[in-house]
């Protein structure tokens, strides 16, 4: 047991800083994921069979292609067209943009759910499209996608681990560097699955402690 505490002593600050460095970047990228897909959704619906066919195509894109690949396109890509953006940047901005699309196709299903007199009603009032889907839409989509959006967003949390590719110090990058300097074999990985396991708990019942917030029931 002693050389547990010592373990959790020598490398426990580590871990927690790579912690609140991957809570963070999952944060801001499911922020970014949520407004991108909230836009996806007002011009599919507000620009004709044209602006369906561009978000169709923009989702198909990310959908159908492996996260890293946004992920070195950007880290790797902007430095030719002269921006040379940190590694958390570009990692973060990748993932908002591959889960803005399956955040789109969870509100699109939302958005489904909604009365269509409720645009009927927003018309005749004179709201443009923009107020309507702003006041009308974008809050019951939210509603009716949050069981959905949630298991997208600890979707998104496990896959910042995908950032240690370019070496961003979050927790999988951390027990890498542990394993590296340590040379244990598998209680870096451990505790970095605990770590994650406690990540997820949290987010979970966060959109839970929403789901009960905002039920209609």
């Amino acid at each position: 047991m002693g050389q547990y505490w010592a373990w959790a002593a020598a490398y426990g600050p580590a871990y927690l800083k790579a912690a609140g460095l991957t809570l963070a970047i999952a944060t801001v990228s499911a922020l970014g994921a949520v407004a991108l897909g909230a836009l996806l959704l007002f011009f599919r619906t507000s620009t004709g069979r044209w602006g369906a066919w561009i978000v169709d195509a923009y989702v198909q894109l990310f959908r159908n292609t492996p996260v890293l690949l946004p992920i070195y396109l950007l880290y790797f890509g902007f430095p030719l067209i002269g921006l040379v953006w940190p590694a958390v940047v570009c990692g973060g901005l990748a993932l908002a943009m591959q889960n803005g699309a399956y955040v789109s196709e969870i509100f699109r299903g939302g958005f489904r759910a909604i009365d269509r007199v409720q645009y009927d009603a927003a018309k005749s009032i004179g709201l443009s499209r923009w107020k309507t889907f702003r006041k009308v839409t974008l809050p019951q989509v939210l509603v009716y996608s949050l069981p959905a959006l949630g298991n997208q967003v600890v979707l998104l949390l496990k896959d910042t681990s995908l950032l240690s590719a370019i070496a961003v110090a979050e927790l999988a990058m951390q027990a890498k560097l542990l394993t590296e300097r340590t040379g244990a074999a598998y209680e870096p990985f451990l505790v970095t699955a605990v770590f994650y396991l406690a990540l997820v708990s949290i987010v979970t019942l966060v959109f839970q402690g929403a789901q009960r917030a905002v039920s209609w029931r």
